[in-house]
């Protein structure tokens, strides 16, 4: 049933205060279950799956422009009668919530090693439940509305299950094992990273050139090295094959400096050339190109810096225990005083750092857990070049099958006490056994083995291994539940450029796996976020915003629509201005004035809040219900093609300038229809803007005639509903064009935007009213009317449109008669000046160009002063 509450603009606030209705609107959408869903098969599902932030996390900016357009899709789609629910979730974030705790511990003097296992994991238990759902209050605060009775954390008991399951089963199929590859060490936390812990860094550095001798002493080889401490572990130098420097040199061998050691000279098409020599020194121990290289010509394999960041045995004895950067010291100095070092010279290189410790990562060799992932990915790279899984913006694509097509093993090990631990034992001779639980462990420990002495593998598994099945182990995997069956695939994923092959590439390939389908079809990559400047925002630089101080200054509506409104998806690049919020604010303003402005209606809005007979309605009313249609048809088809910041300007534009600043003041014109169509222009705009600004949407809304409990509900517009009539949006448009030309003439001269200007139009307008009223109520103008009508083409009085396009100001016939001989003079000189052979053949082609430019300028301003005098002296003659 349609209501409107009893409310007339005195009783509603004088000022929009989102301090005083956000709190308070939330607490009713939580407390009524608009957010909660169940699988409906009678509906299309529209599911998206939170990528879940870290339990450490805290609300920024990131959040803002990554999250927003999650809740805006799902409340826009629900609007439209989808089974349409957002999942969220909390990611344990294994290494910096361990880095967390421990800090704290340390603080007491404690450590993990102290408290013992299950000690440990308790305390950290319990610091997840006091700290742990900070962000989720943020996310209200901004008005995410996820079904938070869904709520998943990637350590839930199901969840876990999944885990260990699909663990166990990639080993049966022989796509997990166990091997000593290079890896990220981060010598703080003791553990390996991936590589989306790891954070390069431009830093200034030195480059050192140094000179191996050949063992006959008949030539030496120069090498350039970032890091001469690991020259201790060289096993090689490497050429490129097709350098023809050194061609002649492959096979030879040299004497590392120091060391003494006798290493070949190979060639191999990893070499860059251009970099520093064109040869490199090769330590497969402690760099992935060198690896890569060791590994395609047999080389030995030296591990000369220690998991603890301390030199090891492997290095001659003055460098033995030394710390990384110390030994970096000592061989620098050593190999300067044995004539090894040719120059040093500055160098700018990118430094690996971790995001979590804040140290500079180590490649080490380690062993580990591995998982294969060429087979695995090939279903993935089938699922996009066949288009299930679509990008957007679709060059992000690219990123997606190179990431697929050049996909190395995954080291899923992680030397840390909080996560999932590996589902993995040990028989007393170090053979594997991997099973779901313990028990089945020592069954098949005894059966395959004879024995039941086993120990557990203490390290657990990489976070994004829990993170690859998000999508559907919230959704109860592996049981096959209902929300299951109806609510996989997910429709879109929304996430960030820099953990495409993270994160994303994991799900499709986890998801493809375990239940044969894409987790997803679309993926929306959203922009980075810069500061204006287009800086990223970071605190050091002191440009990082908190997203909670913009809602206190603006609000979350205007923060959320000050950031969709800047979104540009091929741009990729969110150059964030506070200005925009600030915009969106006196937006709301303005709205909450439409509101006060329609409720002061001496006779009040319907009560059955419908429309009235199409014939009834004026110029206006039409006008602004065809702008409507278009304004609903350009909205609902950015949101469908994820435009949000295209969306915001319609809806900026329509409800700012052409409802409030032109059909309301066309309705203190006194209608029969005004205040109907005020109010259901009112409530369509405000469920159009919702999915954007849910708040100011909600309040605006309820104090109108409507159907049903809240916006949140509320169907989408639908364009059957709003009248559509072409000709109106011609006339009426055609009066604003008028209106801003009488404008524009008081502002060029200086007069007050009340004086009366007075215009001539044609006899023809001077019987239609409406048209005529409109003008001089809009426009503060006094009309004089033409006798002689204007005809069309066909020779029939020519429509409103055209009519209107004839309208002129009139001006004081002594100065139009002083600015056309003004114009005359200018002419005439210009026309002499081309007529002089000279000026074409010696002025510079510009000058000429301008001079021309000019000329057809006055020219245009000489008719329309001609044509304005004509039409005024055939008024007065009249």
């Amino acid at each position: 049933m349609s209501t409107v509450p009893t409310q007339s603009a005195s009783n509603l606030p004088k000022a929009y205060d989102p301090s005083a209705v956000e709190a308070r609107r939330y607490a009713f959408w939580e407390d009524i279950g608009v957010f909660h869903a169940d699988p409906d098969p009678t509906r299309p599902p529209f599911v998206i799956s939170m990528p879940p932030p870290n339990i450490t996390g805290r609300l920024h900016i990131g959040h803002g422009s990554t999250f927003t357009p999650m809740d805006l899709l799902t409340r826009f789609y629900r609007m439209r009668g989808h089974n349409a629910v957002w999942i969220p979730g909390q990611d344990h974030a294994a290494i910096a919530t361990e880095m967390v705790v421990l800090r704290e511990l340390a603080r007491e003097g404690l450590s993990r090693e102290s408290l013992g296992r299950e000690r440990y994991l308790e305390r950290v238990w319990s610091w997840r439940e006091e700290y742990g759902g900070i962000i989720d209050q943020q996310f209200r605060k901004l008005g995410f509305g996820p079904d938070w009775q869904r709520e998943r954390f990637t350590m839930d008991e199901g969840l876990s299950a999944a885990v260990i399951k699909v663990f166990v089963e990639l080993y049966r199929a022989g796509l997990m094992y166990r091997g000593t590859r290079l890896v990220n060490w981060d010598v703080v936390s003791q553990s390996t990273l991936s590589d989306a812990e790891v954070e390069d860094e431009i830093r200034a550095g030195f480059l050192w050139h140094l000179r191996y001798i050949s063992e006959d002493g008949s030539f030496a080889i120069e090498v350039a090295t970032t890091r001469p401490e690991t020259m201790l572990g060289d096993t090689a130098v490497a050429v490129h094959p097709d350098d023809e420097r050194y061609r002649h040199l492959v096979g030879r061998f040299v004497i590392l400096p120091l060391v003494g050691r006798r290493i070949p000279i190979v060639a191999d098409e990893a070499v860059e050339r251009e970099f520093g020599t064109g040869a490199v020194k090769v330590t497969p121990a402690h760099d992935q190109t060198d690896n890569e290289i060791g590994l395609r010509h047999n080389l030995p394999m030296l591990s000369v810096i220690g998991f603890d960041g301390r030199m090891t045995d492997e290095v001659p004895e003055p460098y033995r225990g030394l710390e990384r950067f110390a030994a970096r010291d000592a061989v620098v100095r050593d190999l300067e005083v044995a004539g090894a070092l040719v120059r040093t010279e500055p160098h700018t290189l990118r430094v690996p750092l971790s995001s979590r410790s804040g140290t500079i990562v180590e490649p080490l060799l380690s062993l580990q857990w591995f998982c294969k992932m060429k087979l695995l990915a090939a279903s993935a790279l089938q699922a996009f070049r066949d288009g299930r899984v679509r990008f957007v913006p679709e060059r992000f694509g690219r990123t997606f099958e190179q990431w697929l097509e050049n996909i190395r093993d995954w080291n899923v090990s992680r030397q840390i006490w909080w996560g999932h631990q590996l589902p993995v034992w040990y028989t007393p001779d170090d053979q594997p056994i991997v099973a779901e639980t313990e028990e089945e462990a020592l069954r098949l420990a005894r059966e395959q083995h004879g024995t039941t002495e086993l120990r557990r593998d203490p390290d657990t598994l990489d976070t994004w291994f829990s993170s690859g099945l998000w999508p559907f182990s919230i959704l109860g995997w592996p049981a096959q539940t209902p929300e299951l069956e109806h609510w996989y695939p997910n429709q879109v994923m929304i996430t960030g450029r820099d953990i495409i092959p993270l994160w994303v590439v994991r799900m499709v390939i986890l998801g493809m796996k375990f239940t044969g389908e894409v987790p997803f079809h679309d993926v929306l990559i959203t922009p980075l976020v810069f500061d204006a400047q287009g800086r990223k925002m970071s605190k050091s630089l002191g440009n990082s915003i908190d997203p909670l101080d913009l809602i206190a200054k603006y609000g979350a509506d205007a923060t959320r629509f000050g950031i969709m409104r800047q979104m540009r998806l091929e741009s990729q690049e969110l150059r964030f201005d506070e200005r925009f919020c600030d915009e969106a604010r006196r937006f709301n303003t303005k709205i909450w004035n439409a509101l006060r402005y329609a409720h002061s209606l001496s006779e009040g809005l319907p009560r059955d809040g419908k429309l009235p007979a199409r014939k009834t309605f004026s110029l206006a009313d039409r006008w602004i219900f065809a702008r409507l249609h278009q304004t609903t048809a350009r909205v609902t088809e950015a949101y469908e093609h994820y435009e949000f910041g295209v969306a915001a300007d319609v809806l900026l534009d329509f409800i700012w300038y052409t409802f409030c600043d032109w059909y309301i003041e066309t309705t203190k014109i006194a209608t029969p229809t005004r205040a109907a169509v005020l109010s259901f222009v009112l409530n369509t705009a405000m469920r159009l803007l919702h999915p954007i600004s849910p708040f100011v949407t909600e309040e605006v809304w309820q104090a109108l005639p409507k159907i049903g409990e809240t916006i949140v509900t509320a169907p989408w517009p639908s364009l059957d509903e709003i009248p559509l009539d072409p000709q109106a949006v011609l006339d009426f448009d055609a009066l604003i064009s008028v209106i801003e030309r009488i404008r524009r003439y008081r502002a060029d001269r200086g007069l007050t935007p009340h004086y009366k200007v007075e215009i001539l139009a044609p006899a023809a307008l001077q019987t239609d009213i409406e048209m005529t009223t409109l003008l001089t109520s809009l426009g503060h103008v006094t009309i004089k009317f033409l006798t002689n009508p204007i005809a069309n083409e066909s020779g029939e009085v020519a429509g409103r449109t055209a009519l209107l396009q004839t309208l002129s100001i009139y001006e004081d016939p002594e100065l139009l008669r002083k600015r056309l001989a003004e114009l005359d003079d200018e002419i005439a000189r210009l026309e002499r000046k081309f007529a002089n052979p000279n000026f074409a053949a010696k002025a510079a082609p510009e000058v000429v160009s301008k001079e021309r430019e000019k000329l057809v300028s006055f020219e245009d301003e000489r008719t329309r002063v001609r044509a304005t005098m004509k039409v005024q002296e055939d008024a007065t003659e009249k």
